[in-house]
């Protein structure tokens, strides 16, 4: 079954989303140096491990974090590539993997205390102050399994104070990169707080967000545990949780390929939301474009095909509105290919209703009741244009989603 949320890493074949064995322990070994002067080898650690408990919390299914000891030496701008890359190998050649910590399979974290390793190999496209993936998979290129090995790399510009900062920014930052070496991507969910200026609002941002507003959030956001409770999911999930299925139209029916589909649980709209990219559930004779893709390529032709379809599973039992809106802002240039999408919504931002057709009212909306197991399928959302026009509603007002008080989400 293929789960909602948005994934690093998707198998070419299947659409599903890949992550590390489900209760696998990941041994990480670590740069023997300091991450600022602040932040001494020690204390970092110490802060290091406690951003991974954050994750651990959620389920017995999350992979363990072990420290297996410290790295020979400090990395640095000069010997990092013995053990950190832009690219990516499979355990049936590891002999082709370009570090040394590749082929043995060992996840490296390391301290770039100037910031050389990251802007000379993994910031080069967009500036960053860390980044953490997947570097080694199971089986082959066609046919990965699992992930096997990663990075975490850090560096002090984590610790820039904001409206929050201090030692919580550099958990927060720590718990985000955290989720991206276990298989996590970009969400992009409540944008409305910050495109209208809710600052007081920030922890209804995911922690996974890369959105200005969830810097020093130490807590995950339901979204954050939904979607790390799918990839790494418990025995009884499936029965345990729910789902919810359908297809986004343009008004001619032609399908409208990425955009974000939210279900908000009415009780508490803004904090209990679950959000879903369309079109990352390849169908029958596609294939992911590469397994790091988010868009499905034809197998025949290899052109990029507008799949529309959506699954959002692991939703608690209950009442939901369900929502689609335009992907916006650094989230879009994340997850989907540059010049290969357009991410901009063909009509406006809508809610789904029963009997959805074009041009009506974006604000009808209709509530899903959901049991435990229950899989709700046909939930088909018409938009009201098949064309992109300059004063398209972009995204549902934070007053239409929650007319009265919210409540936050903690942390």
């Amino acid at each position: 079954m293929s789960h909602a949320y948005n994934y690093l890493y998707i198998h070419p074949d299947t659409g599903e989303p890949i992550g590390w064995k489900p209760g696998s322990i990941i041994t990480y070994y670590l740069d023997p140096g300091d991450l600022s002067a602040r932040l001494d080898n020690d204390k970092a650690h110490v802060l290091l491990k406690e951003a991974m408990n954050i994750w651990e919390s959620v389920s017995p299914h999350v992979p363990r974090f072990n420290f297996g000891g410290y790295l020979p030496e400090d990395i640095t701008g000069d010997n990092y590539k013995d053990y950190i890359n832009l690219f990516q190998c499979y355990t049936d050649d590891l002999d082709s993997c370009p570090s040394q910590a590749q082929k043995k399979l060992e996840t490296v974290i390391a301290f770039d205390r100037d910031s050389s390793i990251l802007k000379n190999e993994l910031c080069l496209i967009t500036s960053c102050s860390a980044n953490a993936g997947a570097k080694v998979f199971s089986g082959s290129l066609g046919s990965p399994f699992n992930i096997v090995q990663g990075i975490l790399v850090l560096s002090p510009e984590i610790e820039t104070t904001n409206a929050i900062g201090g030692i919580n920014r550099v958990v927060a930052t720590m718990v985000h990169e955290l989720g991206h070496l276990l298989g996590l991507a970009h969400p992009s969910l409540n944008q409305q707080i910050i495109l209208e200026g809710h600052i007081g609002l920030q922890n209804l941002i995911p922690t996974m967000s890369n959105q200005a507003g969830n810097e020093g959030k130490t807590v995950l956001n339901p979204d954050d545990v939904a979607g790390i409770s799918a990839l790494y999911p418990s025995n009884s999930f499936a029965e345990d949780m729910a789902t919810i299925k359908g297809t986004i139209l343009k008004s001619d029916d032609s399908p409208m390929m990425h955009v974000n589909i939210i279900a908000r649980n009415i009780e508490d709209s803004l904090c209990k939301a679950y959000s879903f990219l369309s079109g990352r559930l390849c169908t029958e004779g596609m294939h992911a474009a590469t397994i790091n893709s988010s868009f499905c390529i034809d197998n025949i032709t290899d052109e990029v095909t507008s799949v529309a379809n959506f699954s959002i599973s692991g939703l608690p039992p209950g009442s939901y509105t369900i929502e689609v809106e335009e992907v916006t802002g650094k989230s879009a240039a994340f997850t989907i290919a540059p010049g290969l999408i357009d991410p901009f919504i063909y009509g406006d931002a809508e809610f789904w209703n029963e009997g959805d057709v074009a041009d009506e009212d974006n604000q009808l909306f209709s509530v899903i009741t959901l049991d435990a197991g229950e899989t709700r399928e046909g939930i088909d959302i018409v938009l009201n244009r098949s064309e992109v026009i300059e004063d398209r509603i972009k995204y549902l007002p934070l007053n239409v989603l929650n007319p009265g008080p919210a409540t936050l989400c903690p942390g």
